[in-house]
C-alpha cells in the first residue's frame, strides 16, 4: 500500500512538471504613453521578437506562449522624425497563483522619454565654420563641430518662436527669430563683415539704462540712432581692418557730442555713459501700506497713510505720480511681488519703462500710539531711502505724513550732473525745488566700471561739493575735497549728501545687530532699518549687522524696524570704547490655513515649501505681503498670487480653498508640437471669460487661424474677443498691444480674400485693417521685447498693403498719398536685425513693387 501510494504521488508531480514545461498562453497588456499622452505606432518586443505595434490609444493586447518560471524581456520603442526617443524595458516572471496555476494576464505602462531636437550648420561660402557660438533666447547652447554643426535637443520651446543667434570672432553675427520644428535642420551663413554695436546709456539711482535717439555717424556719414534701449548696430561690409571716427550726438545730455576712434574688424562694440542736462522728475508709485501688529485691525490706517503719502509727495515738482491703478494692476500681471521690489528690483521688467522708484509703508501700533515707516526702492531693488514718523492716533496721521514727506525733501540723496565749469565754480543742474540752498552739499560720484551687461550702476565718492549760490535751475557750488589726480568736467553726477546728523569729527563707527525669530531660534536678521532721533541711520546687512555713527556718551531715541517683525523701541547711550550691541526683533506671524481643488498642491510662500493641500493645521507665515504659489503639475495651471497676510489666521479652506484651473496653455502648445493643430485648437477654445489665461489662450487661437487655417473670419473673431476686454482694449496689460496688429493683418486677409466678390465688404475689411494697424502703430513701444522687431516689420507692412489695397478698390485720390506715406515710412523703420533674413527680404522686395505702383498713380 505504501508502495503503490509513493508512485501515484511521483506520477502525479511528474504530470505536473510536464504540464509546465509544456507552456501556457498568458495575457500580455501594455499602455504606451509619451509626455502624458498615449503614443500610438510604439512597437513592442518580446524576448527579442517583434508581438505588435500600439494602436491610436496606445494599446497593445496579445497573447504569449510561456512557461511558469519563465523570465520575459519586453522591449517598447517609437521612431518620430526630429526625436530622440528613448526605449522602455522591462523583466518579469511568469508567476503562479496561490491557487497554483499560471497567472494569465501581465499589464504594464511603458512611459517613453522623449527629447526632440534641431541642428544648426553654420557655413561661409560652404565652408563649415567650426567654434562658432549658437545662443537661443541669449542662452548659450555651444560651439558648431568640425562640421560646422551644433545638435540641440530640447524638451519644449516657446509656441511664439524663438531667436537663434550664431556668432564668431571676425563674422557678421547671424540672428533668427522663428517657430523652429523638431528635426529642421537650419542653415546658417556668415559672412566676414565688421559688426559696430553702440551702446549709449544713463546712470540714475543705481540703475543703468539706455538712452535712446542719440545720433550715430561714421566718419560724419549718419547711420541712424539707438533705439529705446539706448542700441545701434552697423553692419560694415567693406575691407576688414579699415580706421574709422564713430561721432555720437546727443541733445540734452552731456556730453552732447563725443567722437572715438575704432578700426573696422569683427565685432566692433562702442559703449558711453551720458548724464542728462536737465533733471527729469522722479517717477514714483506708491504701492502699498501694510499693517505690522498681529491682532490688530490696522487695514484703515494703513490706507489713510498711503493716501496721505501720495497727497503730500506729489506737491513737490520732483517727483511725478504714477497712477495706482496703472501700478497695480501691472505689478500683478508681471507677478512682482513684495519681495522682489525690495531685493531683485524690477529693471528687467516692463515696469521699468514706467516707474523708476516704488514706495512701500508699514504701520505698527504700540503703547505710544502709531509708528509709520515709508521706504524708498529703486528698479534695482535698492533702498535708497527711509524715513518714519509717529502718529497718536489716526487723527494724527495726516501731519506725521507731512512730517516724514517733508524730512524726505530735505535729506533725499537726489542726483544731478555738473553741465558747466567756471574757473573754480560748477553749475549743477539741481536747484531750489530740489531743496538746495547755501550749504548743500553733493558728493562727486566716479562710476565704476560694469560687469557683463548688469544693470546694476555702480558709483563711488571721489570728491564733495558745497553750493554757495542756489537758483531755481541749479545751483553753482565750489570744491571742498577731491581724490588725487582728478578733476571736475560737465557730465560728472553729483548727488545731495543728508543734512544734519553729528558731526563727522565727534562720531565714532558703532556695530549694531539685530536677530529675529521667536527665543531659542534665533537667526541674524538683515533689512532691519535703524533710526536715531527719527533719522534713518542704515539697514542691516546679510549677516544682521550694521554700522552707525554715534557720539560717545550721548542718549539716542533708537527704533529698530522690519515688517514681519515686532519693532524695537529703546534708549540708547553707547560710551567711548564700547564696541556695539545687540537686539531682538520677535517675528509677527500668522497663520496660513489653505486647501485647493484638487488637493495634494505643494504650497510655497516666497518660494519657501509649506508641504501640501491640504494644510488644515496651518503654517506660520510672517505678516505682510507675500507670493503665495499652488502647483499640482500634471495639466494644470499653477496658482500664484501676492497675498496680504493681515490676521492672526488666513483662511483659505471651504468656500474659500484655491481652484486650481486646467492649463489650456500647456496642453495648446504640447498638442501644437506634435503637429495635432485641432488638438491645440480645442485646447485654447476651452477657455472661458473667468478663466485667466483666456486673453492668451484666445490670442493664440487667432493665430493659429490666421497662420495655419487661412480662416480669416474666425481670427477676426477672436482677436476681436480678445480686444473686447477692456483691461486688454485700453493696454492696460500692454503685451496685448500686438493684438492690434494681428487683428489688422486678418482683417487685411479678409478683405483681399472679399475683392473679387464684395467689393464693398472688401473696402469695409480694409478700413477695419488701417484702424486696429495705426492702434498698433502707436503703441509698438508695449510689443514684447522677444518679437518686437517682426511684430512692427508686420505693423508697416499690412498697414500700408491696406491703405494701398483700399485705395485699388475704392480708388479714392485722397488714399494715394497715404499709402505712398506708408510704404515710405515701412521702408524707414524696416528694422536693422531683420536685414539679410529671407523671409523678410522678400516681403521687402515686393514691398518695392507696390510702391512704384502707387507712385505712378494721379493724387
Amino acid at each position: 500500500m505504501i508502495r503503490h501510494g509513493v508512485r501515484y504521488g511521483i506520477a502525479a508531480a511528474a504530470a505536473l512538471l510536464l504540464t509546465a514545461c509544456s507552456g501556457q498562453q498568458v495575457q500580455l497588456d501594455i499602455k504606451a504613453r509619451m509626455e502624458g499622452q498615449p503614443a500610438a505606432g510604439a512597437t513592442v518586443m518580446v524576448d527579442g521578437k517583434e508581438l505588435g505595434v500600439t494602436d491610436g490609444t496606445g494599446m497593445l493586447a496579445k497573447p504569449i506562449t510561456r512557461s511558469a518560471g519563465a523570465e520575459v524581456e519586453v522591449l517598447v520603442s517609437k521612431e518620430l522624425s526630429g526625436h530622440h526617443i528613448k526605449p522602455w524595458k522591462t523583466t518579469f516572471l511568469i508567476k503562479l497563483g496561490k491557487d497554483g496555476k499560471v497567472v494569465d494576464r501581465y499589464s504594464f505602462e511603458a512611459d517613453l522619454a522623449v527629447t526632440r531636437y534641431f541642428t544648426v550648420a553654420v557655413n561661409e561660402g560652404g565652408t563649415p565654420v567650426t567654434d562658432a557660438t549658437v545662443k537661443l533666447n541669449d542662452k548659450e547652447l555651444g560651439k558648431t563641430d568640425a562640421k560646422g554643426e551644433l545638435v540641440h535637443e530640447y524638451t519644449t520651446l516657446p509656441p511664439k518662436g524663438v531667436t537663434l543667434t550664431v556668432s564668431k570672432s571676425g563674422y557678421a553675427a547671424w540672428q533668427k527669430s522663428a517657430s523652429v520644428q523638431a528635426g529642421e535642420r537650419l542653415q546658417v551663413a556668415l559672412a566676414r563683415r565688421a559688426v559696430l554695436t553702440v551702446t549709449a546709456s544713463s546712470d540714475e539711482y543705481g540703475v543703468r539704462a539706455g538712452v535712446p535717439g542719440v545720433a550715430v555717424s561714421i566718419d560724419g556719414r549718419p547711420l541712424g540712432k539707438t533705439d529705446d534701449r539706448g542700441n545701434y548696430t552697423y553692419t560694415y561690409d567693406g575691407a576688414p581692418g579699415r580706421k574709422a571716427q564713430v561721432a555720437l550726438s546727443a541733445p540734452g545730455y552731456l556730453p552732447a557730442d563725443w567722437k572715438t576712434a575704432v578700426v573696422l574688424e569683427g565685432q566692433v562694440s562702442v559703449q558711453r555713459a551720458f548724464a542728462p542736462a536737465t533733471p527729469r522728475p522722479i517717477r514714483v508709485g506708491v504701492h502699498r501700506f501694510v499693517g505690522n501688529t498681529p491682532g490688530v485691525d490696522l487695514k484703515d490706517v494703513a490706507a489713510q497713510a498711503e493716501s496721505a503719502v501720495a497727497a503730500h509727495l506729489f506737491k513737490a515738482s520732483v517727483f511725478r505720480e504714477v497712477p495706482v491703478a496703472d501700478l497695480e494692476s501691472e505689478v500683478k500681471r508681471l507677478k512682482v511681488g513684495i519681495d522682489r521690489i525690495a531685493t531683485r528690483g524690477w529693471q528687467d521688467t516692463p515696469l521699468r519703462r514706467t516707474v523708476d522708484m516704488i514706495v512701500l509703508g508699514s504701520v505698527a501700533r504700540d503703547d505710544k500710539g502709531l509708528i509709520i515707516e515709508t521706504k524708498f526702492y529703486t528698479a534695482g531693488g535698492s533702498l535708497v531711502w527711509s524715513q518714519i514718523a509717529r502718529a497718536r492716533d489716526a487723527g494724527a496721521i495726516n501731519s506725521a505724513v507731512r512730517e516724514v514727506v517733508a524730512n524726505v525733501m530735505e535729506r533725499f540723496p537726489f542726483e544731478g550732473t555738473v553741465v558747466a565749469v567756471d574757473g573754480e565754480r560748477y553749475r549743477l543742474n539741481l536747484g531750489r525745488p530740489y531743496r538746495v540752498g547755501r550749504g548743500t552739499e553733493f558728493a562727486l560720484l566716479a562710476a565704476e566700471a560694469a560687469k557683463g551687461d548688469s544693470r546694476q550702476a555702480r558709483s563711488r565718492e571721489v570728491g564733495r561739493l558745497r553750493v554757495n549760490r542756489a537758483e531755481d535751475g541749479g545751483a553753482w557750488a565750489e570744491l571742498e575735497t577731491i581724490g588725487k589726480s582728478r578733476t571736475v568736467t560737465p557730465g560728472d553726477r553729483v548727488v545731495r549728501r543728508g543734512q544734519g546728523g553729528d558731526g563727522e569729527d565727534s562720531a565714532s563707527s558703532v556695530t549694531l545687530s539685530a536677530k529675529g525669530g521667536l527665543a531659542p531660534d534665533l537667526t541674524p536678521l538683515p533689512g532691519v532699518n535703524i533710526y536715531l532721533n527719527g533719522d534713518w541711520a542704515g539697514t542691516t546687512g546679510a549677516d544682521g549687522r550694521a554700522e552707525v555713527r554715534l557720539r560717545p556718551g550721548k542718549n539716542y531715541d533708537i527704533v529698530l524696524y522690519r515688517h514681519g517683525y515686532q519693532q524695537v523701541t529703546d534708549r540708547l547711550r553707547m560710551d567711548k570704547g564700547q564696541g556695539g550691541k545687540e537686539f531682538v526683533l520677535p517675528v509677527n506671524n500668522a497663520v496660513f490655513r489653505v486647501d485647493s481643488e484638487p488637493s495634494r498642491a505643494a504650497v510655497l510662500v516666497d518660494g519657501d515649501a509649506l508641504g501640501k493641500t491640504p494644510l488644515l493645521d496651518g503654517k506660520p507665515v510672517s505678516l505682510g505681503f507675500h507670493t503665495v504659489k499652488l502647483t499640482i503639475g500634471e495639466d494644470y495651471r499653477d496658482w500664484e498670487e501676492v497675498v496680504e497676510f493681515d490676521k492672526k489666521v488666513e483662511d483659505r479652506t471651504g468656500e474659500r480653498r484655491i481652484v486650481l484651473h486646467k492649463d489650456y496653455l500647456k496642453i495648446g502648445e504640447r498638442a501644437a508640437q506634435q503637429g495635432d493643430t485641432n488638438a491645440a485648437i480645442q485646447a485654447y477654445a476651452s477657455t472661458d471669460k473667468t478663466h485667466p489665461d483666456y486673453s492668451e489662450a484666445h490670442a493664440r487661437l487667432g493665430q493659429i487661424y490666421l497662420d495655419d487655417k487661412n480662416d480669416y473670419e474666425a481670427a477676426v473673431r477672436e482677436f476681436e474677443s480678445v480686444l473686447m476686454l477692456p483691461q486688454n482694449k485700453d493696454l492696460i496689460y500692454k503685451q496685448f498691444a500686438v493684438a492690434f496688429t494681428n487683428l489688422g493683418h486678418a482683417y487685411y486677409e479678409k478683405g483681399n480674400r472679399l475683392v473679387d466678390r464684395d467689393r464693398e465688404g472688401a473696402a469695409q475689411a480694409l478700413a477695419k485693417a488701417v484702424q486696429n494697424l495705426q492702434i498698433a502703430k502707436q503703441n509698438t513701444r508695449f510689443f514684447p521685447t522677444a518679437h518686437h522687431d517682426e511684430a512692427l516689420h508686420d505693423t508697416y507692412y499690412y498697414l500700408a498693403l491696406a491703405y494701398h489695397k483700399l485705395y485699388l478698390v475704392t480708388r479714392k485720390a485722397s488714399l494715394v498719398a497715404t499709402a505712398d506715406l506708408a510704404w515710405r515710412e515701412y521702408f524707414d523703420f524696416f528694422p536693422k536685425r531683420l536685414e539679410g533674413n529671407p523671409t523678410f527680404e522678400q516681403s521687402r522686395a515686393g514691398a518695392r513693387k507696390y510702391w512704384d505702383q502707387i507712385k505712378d498713380q494721379p493724387s
